[in-house]
């Protein structure tokens, strides 16, 4: 899987949301449309910009994984179902990390627990 790594002001954050006026961090995007979030700092705490920003990548279809979130950070995610997981992450973490991730949802039939891959690195 290649990925890309994202920071705030570049033209790449801009077209995510992740812009420099609000939020100060830097992500990944992977091949397939997953987005791992590493670090994000919101410039106006308690206004619901992250929230904001998670819930328009969702609604866009990105598989979104936030990476060892905080307390705060957990407690936004759990507000969209994210459960946590551990993954690989081969040249950033010597051993497996804490991600949270929102599980597939199939409809009627429930949810299908996408079991997280090794984040690889191309």
């Amino acid at each position: 899987m290649r990925t890309q790594r994202i920071e705030t002001g570049t033209p790449e954050g801009e077209a995510l949301g992740f812009t420099k006026d609000l939020f100060s961090g830097w992500l990944e995007l992977c091949t397939g449309s997953r987005l791992y979030l590493h670090y994000i700092i919101s410039r106006y705490r308690g206004e619901g910009n992250v929230q904001n920003l998670i819930r328009d990548w969702l609604d866009r279809g990105f598989d979104v994984r936030v990476v060892m979130p905080r307390p705060i950070m957990q407690h936004i995610v759990k507000k969209f179902g994210f459960v946590p997981s551990r993954e690989y992450f081969p040249g950033q973490y010597e051993e497996m990390v804490e991600v949270w991730y929102r599980p597939v949802s199939t409809g009627a039939s429930g949810i299908i627990s996408t079991e997280p891959a090794i984040a690889g690195r191309s």
